[in-house]
């Protein structure tokens, strides 16, 4: 090392202290750890010394004649020759003040005393070891500047103890920022990345100074310039010798060209170059992630396989180029097609849909993939948009020109758990459907064909039910236990198809839902049930309570207030009888939209009961947040109430924790007189069951209410 111009084997350090004994320990102690050293009696001759010698380190008294300590340090340190520096404050003063006082004039470290002397030449050493390692840094980071400046690279740096932040003009200057006469900050740096990328460029670098962990990322700038320029970004940490993190490093630098040359590779590679759709090989790939995808997530994946209807007539007698445009039409087609109906694969209360990918597979042959399918049988809601788009007619060059298509759609993991399977059986389902007549679908399972005709089937009957008044509504009585007599009534629809029979609710009530077509169902329910408890009343029989068990899907985003209100206006009827049923899983989804609904029923002079209660996520804040009144235990816990210990121990609790709040509880599923006796001992307020009765017509239940108790 050169000190002053002069070449040293050993370090040397200068020991400040107005007590020559003191000075003379400290020297001899530091001479066995390898030190030369030097004295000063007083500040201002320390001063003179530092700048005569350039010590490596200096050992400061505070409090000295003519010149404290804390003055002279802060000399030091002002100094050209005085940045790197190590300064070691030795003093009898431990107050806090003191301490404070060193650091802000530089010190880099504070000791006192009685000193420790076996400590002292080990710390001496340590901060010896810090100050060479700032100075090499200090002559790294010219040297990288010098580097930076001729090969138009940026750099910027983060102060971890001061949080001061440097962009140098190269970094500004690719970054789009004027930092003339002006401080520069990291949110001025961030503020061009794109709105996609900025989150994430956040997030890395504060993991980087979390965990000393270095970071490499590209994204995207708009910039006057050059919009969405690309960025490469390295950041890493500098420690010092505690292993403590002093700065944050980075380096910019313009990596759009590049990127520009990897895009056209991609695009080589993965991408059909008639229609920019993915071809083969990409194609296969992602299959492969969504499978396993699929399988982790226990969901179904589908793959729809399709081939363009007489496709080879078109090419023979319009050319091969007419053909091209035609495909590249079609692969238009294909993706608007599937971007529209992305929602449509996932069925029910799912908000995120991952996308479908589209692939030119060969020839006049498509393949779309639609990852995470709740049902199976979704996928065909994909096939039919298609069969109904694609035969649009087409101008090209002069030519009107439409096509139809045949679709085979195979299912993981039902049809096979491997791609290359998968795509097999998908295209043996497209071959039965070309057999059918070309123009439609067919799933490679059989019996799935069945279930999507079905449903289908039932879609396009359940549109015309309202219009054809082909529901009806059940009466399930409800009992008063302590006196058996009829308190109320569950309002249950029926459809009474022309052709199929009488239909159960859960076979059409989920495609309702799925399809919009709850929303009529539900007004027509609650218009039915509330003008039929206005006859009873008029017909003289008791008041009861009409419970309407609405579809809770997507409860507050039915308009069911103007439902409900539009109904009783019809009927002009009290509402204080009529009791809105809601499940228990209602309340989990859009909590405060759901609330708000909730209390305008509420407003409405209607009851609400909590439907099912125990089966879903059942929590004591459900009944003390939203405005319920009553609570149905579900028939799964009533069924085997006297078998089970466990089923009786809810019901208990319910029963007890609904009282305490002042609710109506009401069991349902009461099968046997065993468990009418036991709910009525346990106090439960009301109970509905085939004990009592089975759901019966409105006349049949009008002979129901004639009698005095069931």
């Amino acid at each position: 090392m050169i000190y002053a111009g002069i070449k040293r084997k050993k370090p040397l350090a200068l020991i400040v202290d107005d007590d020559p004994s003191l000075r003379m320990i400290i020297a001899a102690l530091l001479a066995k750890t390898g030190f030369h050293t030097l004295e000063a009696q007083s500040g201002g001759k320390g001063v003179e010394l530092f700048e005569e010698q350039q010590p490596d380190i200096v050992l400061m008294d505070v409090m000295m004649p003519d010149m404290d300590g804390f003055e002279a340090c802060k000399m030091i340190r002002n100094s050209p020759k005085g940045n790197y520096t190590q300064i070691l404050m030795v003093t009898g003063l431990e107050d806090t003040e003191s301490i404070k006082k060193a650091f802000e004039a530089g010190a880099n470290d504070f000791v006192a005393k009685p000193l420790n002397l076996t400590m002292l030449g080990q710390r001496v050493r340590y901060m010896l070891r810090a100050g060479r390692a700032f100075k090499e840094l200090y002559i790294s980071r010219s040297r990288l500047a010098k580097t930076q400046e001729l090969a138009m690279i940026g750099n910027w740096q983060i102060n971890l103890k001061t949080n001061e932040f440097y962009c140098s003009p190269e970094a500004c200057s690719l970054l789009g920022l004027n930092c003339e006469g002006k401080k520069i900050t990291l949110d001025d740096c961030l503020k061009p990345v794109i709105d996609q990328d900025r989150d994430r460029v956040k997030e890395s670098i504060k993991t980087t100074i979390k965990t000393g962990m270095p970071a490499t990322l590209e994204y995207r700038i708009n910039v006057v310039d050059a919009p969405d320029k690309y960025i490469l970004n390295k950041a890493e940490i500098i420690f010092d010798e505690q292993h403590q993190p002093v700065f944050l490093l980075g380096v910019v630098q313009d990596i759009s060209q590049l990127k520009k040359a990897e895009e056209k590779i991609r695009l080589l590679a993965f991408y059909d170059s008639l229609t920019g759709l993915a071809n083969r090989m990409l194609f296969m790939d992602l299959l492969k992630k969504a499978i396993t995808d699929a399988e982790r997530g226990k969901k179904h994946c589908a793959l729809l396989f399709l081939d363009l209807d007489n496709f080879k007539r078109v090419n023979d007698t319009l050319g091969h180029d007419i053909g091209d445009l035609l495909l590249k039409k079609i692969a238009e087609t294909i993706k608007k097609s599937i971007r529209a109906g992305d929602s449509a694969t996932k069925m029910g209360e799912q908000e995120k849909h991952e996308e479908s990918l589209t692939a030119r597979f060969g020839g006049d042959e498509f393949t779309i993939m639609i990852p995470n399918l709740e049902k199976p049988e979704n996928a065909a809601v994909i096939a039919r948009r298609l069969l109904r788009t694609i035969p649009a007619v087409h101008n090209l060059a002069g030519y009107e020109v439409s096509i139809t298509t045949s679709i085979g759609i195979s299912i993981f993991p039902e049809d096979g758990r491997e791609p290359d399977i998968l795509l097999k059986n998908a295209d043996t389902a497209m071959y039965q459907a070309k057999k059918e007549g070309r123009n439609t679908y067919q799933f490679f399972m059989k019996s799935m064909n069945k279930v999507v005709h079905e449903r289908f089937s039932i879609d396009r009957d359940l549109r015309k039910a309202i219009k054809n008044n082909e529901f009806v509504l059940y009466y399930q009585p409800q009992i008063r236990l302590a006196d058996r007599k009829i308190v109320g009534a569950e309002a249950l629809i029926r459809w009474h198809h022309p052709h199929r029979g009488m239909i159960p609710p859960d076979k059409f009530i989920p495609i309702a839902e799925e399809t919009g077509m709850i929303i009529d169902i539900n007004k027509w329910v609650l218009h039915t049930a509330c003008l039929q408890n206005k006859n009873w009343l008029e017909q003289g029989f008791r008041p009861i309570t009409i419970a309407v068990n609405l579809s809770g899907f997507k409860l507050a985003s039915q308009d069911i207030i103007k439902t409900i209100g539009s109904a009783i206006e019809k009927i002009d009827s009290e509402t204080k009888n009529i009791e809105i049923e809601i499940t228990e899983n209602v309340l989990i989804h859009d909590t405060e939209a759901t609330v708000s609904t909730l209390n305008e029923i509420k407003n409405l002079n209607l009851r609400i009961a909590m439907d099912d209660f125990g089966t879903g996520y059942s929590s004591l804040s459900y009944l003390t947040s939203f405005p319920v009144d009553t609570i149905k235990i579900d028939r799964s816990f009533v069924m085997d109430c006297n078998s089970e210990s466990n089923n009786l121990v809810i019901i208990k609790a319910i029963i007890a924790m609904g009282h305490s709040l002042g609710k109506k509880i009401v069991a349902e599923g009461i099968e046997t007189e065993e468990q009418y006796h036991l709910l009525n001992d346990l106090e439960c307020d009301e109970a509905q069951g085939y004990f009592f009765s089975h759901p019966v017509p409105v006349n049949d239940f009008a002979k129901l209410l004639a009698r005095s108790s069931l």
